[in-house]
């Protein structure tokens, strides 16, 4: 599951926030509030389309239709709004300008990043006063009239089982709930051995969310390869590099408390660079939790030797998809050197779950 700040360092964004204008401070427990108004907070449609359009960026129909949506003008929204729909259609950048636009208390976290939090305000709770669920998500959200959880993608059973714990602690709060994601709720955890303990979840969101699917339309990923932070990175060809100029082996803390370590072939906290192979990063134990803790001292990500996708097991495939959703989320450079071009990769038929979300996000890199 996902390693995240100390609960105490809980960031509610507040007017031109989001991941950039993050503004940290304690979210105080809430207890026995109950919703004496629409939870669902309220936005001019020319207010977002003026956010959306700055720089001169035109919306097709089907973002158009979202922004009304969001905005109130495609009728009720309720409790808040389940936002699906194909990858590079904007999901992610017209909730979160929605989000950015809004004057009220609010937090924006990433699916993996609410579950670690969640797990961390429970394991850190002090002796002998042990915390519910329903308090730790109190206790994490505080006064937020918005939650805005970015993909909601859901692929591991223990997700899915806390998850039915987690949804309706969101659900019970005086807040609007955002969620979005590349997947209708009915299809959330596909894996037909374990879809039934989504069922619970997937039930919630459909009986108190607005489900609303962006229409098919361009991907506009590729479009802004290129232009910063992740997007700034590259993916070339090397068979076998290694890294060869970095100063490695190095040893970095991962985990909630640091108390477990990951070899690396660099690392450089004064600098945020880090370098590790494939092997390091995507083939041994590490979960997404370890992922985000990095992102807490590392800027800069070099990702050497990966392979070609019929060299690749499932788990290693997972670990990289997870590893992309984070940086991608974190909007933080990565660089790959792999065996073989990425349209070629691309091409291979071997590729892990969601893999047209994985690349497209890929495709950014130039």
């Amino acid at each position: 599951m996902t390693s995240a700040p100390s609960p105490d360092d809980v960031a509610t964004a507040r007017a031109g926030g989001g991941h950039g204008g993050l503004v940290a401070r304690r979210a105080h427990p809430v207890s026995g509030r109950r919703r004496a108004r629409d939870p669902w907070p309220r936005l001019r449609e020319a207010v977002l389309l003026e956010a959306l359009q700055a720089g001169g960026k035109v919306l097709d129909a089907g973002q158009r239709q979202t922004v009304r949506l969001l905005t109130g003008g495609s009728g009720t929204v309720g409790r808040g709004v389940y936002l699906h729909g194909g990858v590079g259609r904007g999901k992610t950048w017209i909730a979160g300008q929605f989000f950015n636009a809004l004057e009220v208390p609010k937090i924006r976290l990433h699916m993996h990043a609410l579950l670690g939090q969640v797990n961390q305000v429970v394991a850190t709770a002090q002796a002998g006063t042990p915390i519910g669920i329903d308090d730790a998500v109190q206790h994490l959200i505080g006064d937020a009239r918005l939650v805005f959880i970015d993909e909601f993608h859901v692929h591991d059973v223990g997700d899915a089982m806390l998850l039915r714990r987690v949804v309706p602690g969101l659900l019970a709060l005086d807040a609007g709930l955002l969620l979005t994601s590349n997947y209708p709720a009915a299809e959330l955890l596909p894996n037909p051995l374990f879809h039934h303990t989504m069922a619970p979840v997937i039930e919630m969101i459909q009986s108190h969310l607005r489900q609303w699917r962006i229409p098919d339309g361009v991907d506009y990923r590729p479009l802004n390869a290129g232009t910063g932070g992740f997007a700034a990175g590259s993916w070339t060809t090397a068979a076998g590099a290694a890294g060869a100029d970095a100063a490695g082996p190095a040893s970095v803390p991962v985990g909630f408390s640091g108390t477990r370590s990951l070899e690396v072939t660099a690392a450089d906290p004064v600098t945020g660079e880090l370098v590790a192979s494939f092997a390091q990063l995507c083939e041994a134990p590490v979960s997404v939790q370890d992922y985000l803790g990095l992102t807490r001292t590392f800027s800069y990500w070099t990702l050497t030797e990966v392979p070609g996708p019929e060299e690749i097991g499932p788990q290693a495939f997972q670990r990289l998809a997870f590893l992309v959703d984070v940086l991608v989320d974190a909007d933080l450079r990565l660089d790959v050197t792999a065996s073989m071009p990425l349209d070629e990769w691309a091409r291979a038929e071997r590729l892990p779950r969601d893999s047209g979300r994985f690349l497209s996000r890929l495709s950014l890199l130039g």
